[in-house]
């Protein structure tokens, strides 16, 4: 029976000591990486709402396509991070929070290789406002 015992412990204890994947600080961090170089499109939430999804759906009117680009729990101070093609292009930012009524917005900006595009979205008034902040260079 002890030599069982023992072999359990030492079973459970080999398992204990191999763990879970631990979560990658640079993932978890807000500093920038050479990763985040390929976004092009960030939407900051500067407003006290949680978003379920932020979705940007580009219309390019020479091919009739439609591309939707989804980022999901984005919490107040938080980043949603989008790659977008180089070029002129049409868009729709549309901002679902949690318990409150969808937010869309229309904008036409020309993204180029080394740039990005920031937006924030803010309360002001009483509505919810999406508005551009700054190229990035």
């Amino acid at each position: 029976m002890t030599k069982k015992r023992w072999l359990t412990i030492f079973m459970l204890f080999i398992v204990l000591l191999s763990g879970c994947e631990k979560n990658n600080s640079d993932t978890l961090s807000d500093t920038p990486t050479a990763k985040d170089e390929e976004y092009n499109l960030m939407i900051t939430n500067n407003s006290p709402l949680d978003l379920k999804s932020v979705v940007v759906t580009v219309d390019e009117k020479d091919t009739i396509q439609m591309d939707s680009l989804i980022d999901s729990n984005i919490k107040l101070g938080e980043v949603a991070k989008f790659q977008m093609k180089n070029g002129k292009h049409v868009f729709k930012v549309t901002l679902n929070p949690k318990k409150n009524y969808s937010v869309s917005r229309e904008f036409t900006e020309i993204f180029r290789k080394g740039i990005i595009v920031d937006y924030e979205v803010i309360i002001e008034k009483n509505e919810v406002s999406i508005k551009k902040i700054k190229d990035n260079e």
